[in-house]
């Protein structure tokens, strides 16, 4: 292999990875994420993670205690609960599809998920 050929593959691979973290960060943002909220392995609501400045409180009666979710700037976290370890309340906040906050003495999940339906503007991307 010549210099010339692998200047113009590195610069191939390196066009290629710009290219694809690109266009990965924006079908990424493009998402339309919301907060599962499960209580017994049942969701009881759907929560918008939009961006907003604004703080949004939600309250959690369970069978077995009680927890308070905060929202604000497209990230989630649990602000207050009544159980024994108080794990979920020291995790940090969560804001990327998959991640989760558990409190397992209530049987209690935040979940951040993502509609499955592409987004319009993969069409644009791949043109």
């Amino acid at each position: 292999m010549k210099k010339g050929d692998k200047i113009v593959l590195a610069s191939i691979i390196v066009i290629s990875l710009v290219l694809f973290f690109l266009t990965s960060q924006t079908l990424r943002e493009a998402q339309n994420k919301y907060v599962s909220v499960q209580i017994s392995g049942r969701e009881v609501q759907k929560i918008s993670l939009k961006k907003e400045k604004e703080l949004r409180e939600y309250n959690f009666k369970t069978k077995l205690g009680t927890n308070k979710v905060l929202v604000k700037d497209g990230k989630v976290w649990v602000q207050e609960s009544n159980c024994p370890d108080q794990i979920c309340v020291h995790m940090a906040p969560i804001e990327k599809v998959g991640e989760t906050i558990i409190c397992l003495p209530h049987e209690f999940l935040v979940e951040i998920k993502a509609d499955k339906k592409a987004p319009d503007d993969l069409d644009l991307l791949l043109r």
